[in-house]
């Protein structure tokens, strides 16, 4: 009997550089459950993530079966596939499987009432696909199990599976004159019930120790991990929040086995990601999760990797993650996503199980652990004003956190995705380009797209605005090489959400003028012409030619905070004439004469200390000289001292700066990989290598 030939594939575009270098753990799953459940040399599985190489297998190795996952980054590049796939061959059968679906995937019913339409919906968005044969709404693992069982009876033939319009349990379909859905019963997820809960997600053979990753573990793409599957928790905004769903586990002795397989494997490789992703939604929430950092250590203990642990924050009892961190030598990212400090907006969007003095305990641990924190800020969420939002901003940098500000996204699967929540709220979606996200293949172009919210009964358009023009400004004063400053407002007891509110003020007056006045103008510019009022509008102008090239070019269509925090600091001496222009004008009553001289060598250090625009040369010509730096105040033994409370010693000091030429080469050729443009090869360097590595554009200096 020839086997069933497979491909499973999670689609990603690499036009511009891959999207995501994760491991895909998910077809991963579906992958070894396949082989278990039909043993015996029956199935040959092939995974994919490049759309050329499946494109290529489809044509070359000719399959019977297709599974794409479907997300909102790749769900035109699924699509196509499928589409493809249909017109080598009619009978091939075509699965998608994942959120970007108007029931999402999880325990949402798919029906008709007046709350929810999503019968309605995911009529029409399989009407629109029609290559797709089957979409599976709950988890993949078990439903394709139940397609590939009807494809068997069938004499693996598409036509006569769908011949009599009987339903799969887990998916839907079009009946065969295509004129209605087809539901098949929800299909439980595999660890609760029955014999299955007796072994929990064990059930699922690892695909790492089996090998079927093994062509992911090459160093490049970062080994991703699920510990356990679902969230209980509902917040509006995430496409996991629609029902209570049940978590199911993998044992601590199975991950262990994982974790051990893959640190054998990726810490052998010179330049191999140094770090893991675990994808549960509440990592650090459980016992087992702290049972799993004692054996995550042997790993590290054994290989020294992984160095960093990237994970989602648990949304209750922080306290285990706390001690995770402990047990893992102070490795794992500890991130304090609140997404509003507004009470009423924290129960509108189902969000409020952590009180502000939780809040704040949790902060007080990770500063004795010696880690910079951040929070997540969702803009505009229902009850959000541009007030609330401001204080919000206020509370958390007052307290030594970082706010980081998102556009809420729309998501299809999602609670603010049903017509009836923006109908209740107000919602306002404009669309747009997903940065990154498109490409063009067999001469087809796929451009993805987001539905984002820009407005609300309680925060409109214009204040939407004023706010993500704001966190343009926050992203940037947030830049490494700006820290001396934040610590020199530190020193001269000026609140730094005061200075980052008049610095806005002053950039965003008329008498403002200059290069980085230019760079702001188009950030404000380009926010505005990223929005488009319907999809369609979005995929009709980046269709076109001219805006295509500028598209692949970076010009337009970019991930705007990243590229325009890059514009920001290639014009980096005029900014810093304009933050300390504020902190000299702005706070008159906290700079005496002393402190003026403290910022006017402040000032002339930060300009001369960082070699950003050296960077720009990209040829590897780089004429090193060295630049004789006078200072009234001696800053930098005072940053050196990395003592900050100490006095900033007023002496006459002369530093001869200068850029290593060897550090310039190796930066150099290293952004050249990533693209060909400076300016986006220096954005994406910068964004890979993390805020802490800005130490790497420190030019060496000597008295």
């Amino acid at each position: 009997m020839d086997k069933i030939k497979i491909i499973l594939s999670d689609p990603r575009h690499n036009t511009v550089g891959l999207h995501s270098n994760y491991v895909p753990i998910g077809i991963g799953y579906i992958a070894s459950y396949l082989m278990f459940k039909f043993p015996n040399n029956q199935l040959d599985i092939k995974l994919t993530t490049e759309i050329d190489e499946t494109v290529e297998l489809i044509e070359q190795w000719k399959p019977d079966i297709i599974g794409c996952s479907n997300y909102v980054w790749n769900a035109k590049a699924s699509n196509f596939i499928c589409e493809f796939a249909k017109q080598k061959n009619k009978n091939i059968l075509c699965i998608l499987g994942g959120p970007e679906f108007p029931a999402g995937t999880g325990q949402r019913k798919i029906q008709n009432t007046d709350l929810d339409n999503t019968y309605d919906k995911c009529l029409k968005y399989l009407k629109f696909r029609p290559s797709v044969d089957y979409f599976v709404y709950t988890d993949g693992e078990v439903a394709f199990i139940e397609i590939l069982n009807a494809y068997l009876k069938n004499q693996k033939s598409v036509k006569l599976m769908k011949q009599d319009d009987s339903p799969i349990d887990g998916c839907a379909n079009l009946t065969k004159d295509g004129s209605k859905l087809l539901v098949g019963g929800y299909v439980d997820r595999i660890g609760m019930f029955g014999s299955i809960k007796e072994n929990g997600r064990d059930i699922i053979p690892s695909p790492y120790t089996s090998g079927l990753l093994d062509k992911f573990l090459n160093g490049k793409f970062i080994p991703a991990f699920e510990t356990s599957r679902g969230c209980p928790f509902l917040c509006a905004f995430c496409d996991q929040g629609l029902d209570m769903s049940k978590i199911t586990t993998f044992s601590t002795e199975r991950m262990s086995k994982e974790i051990a397989y893959v640190g054998n494997k990726i810490s052998k490789i010179n330049d191999g990601t140094k770090k893991i992703s675990i994808f549960d939604s509440n990592w650090g929430m459980y016992q087992k999760d702290v049972d799993l950092a004692y054996k995550i250590l042997d790993t590290m203990n054994e290989h020294n990797w992984p160095e960093y642990i990237e994970c989602l924050t648990p949304k209750s009892n922080r306290e285990n993650l706390l001690k995770i961190n402990d047990i893992l030598k102070n490795r794992v990212a500890l991130q304090l996503s609140m997404q509003s400090l507004n009470d009423n907006v924290l129960d509108l969007v189902k969000r409020k199980n952590w009180t502000i003095d939780q809040y704040l305990d949790f902060l007080k641990e990770i500063k004795k652990r010696g880690k910079s924190s951040t929070s997540e800020m969702i803009i505009p969420l229902p009850g959000e004003t541009e007030t609330s939002y401001f204080e919000g901003i206020k509370f958390l940098m007052n307290n030594g956190i970082q706010p980081i500000t998102y556009t809420l996204m729309m998501l299809c699967g999602a609670e603010y995705g049903r017509d009836i929540s923006k109908k209740k709220h107000s919602l306002k979606p404009m669309y747009r380009v997903l940065p990154k996200q498109f490409g063009e293949y067999k001469g087809k172009r796929l451009i993805e797209t987001e539905k984002v919210c820009v407005g609300t009964k309680d925060m409109p358009f214009e204040h939407y605005m004023n706010c993500r023009n704001y966190s343009y400004i926050l992203k940037i004063l947030s830049s490494s090489v700006l820290y001396p400053v934040f610590l020199l407002t530190k020193k001269l007891s000026i609140s730094w959400y005061e200075f980052s509110i008049k610095f806005s003020d002053h950039v965003n007056s008329i008498e403002c003028e200059g290069n980085f006045k230019d760079v702001y103008n188009g950030f404000c510019k380009e926010s505005l012409g990223e929005l488009f009022m319907t999809r369609k509008e979005v995929i009709d102008f980046y269709s076109i030619t001219e805006n295509y090239k500028a598209l692949c070019k970076g010009e337009i269509g970019e991930n705007l905070l990243v590229k325009y925090t890059i514009k920001g600091l290639i014009e980096f001496n005029d900014l810093v004439e304009k933050i300390f222009f504020v902190l000299k004008n702005n706070f008159s009553e906290k700079i005496d004469s002393e402190a003026e001289l403290i910022l006017g060598s402040a000032e002339k250090w930060i300009k001369n200390i960082y070699m950003i625009n050296d960077i720009l040369v990209f040829d590897n010509n780089f004429e090193v000289k060295s630049t004789k730096v006078n200072l009234d105040y001696d800053i930098p033994m005072w940053l050196k001292n990395n003592d900050y409370n100490n006095k900033i010693k007023k002496k006459k000091s002369v530093y001869f700066v200068k850029s290593d030429k060897n550090k310039l080469i190796k930066i150099t050729n290293e952004m050249k990989t990533i693209s060909k443009d400076v300016e986006r090869s220096l954005g994406r360097f910068i964004e890979r290598t993390g805020r802490k590595n800005f130490d790497y554009f420190q030019k060496d200096y000597n008295a």
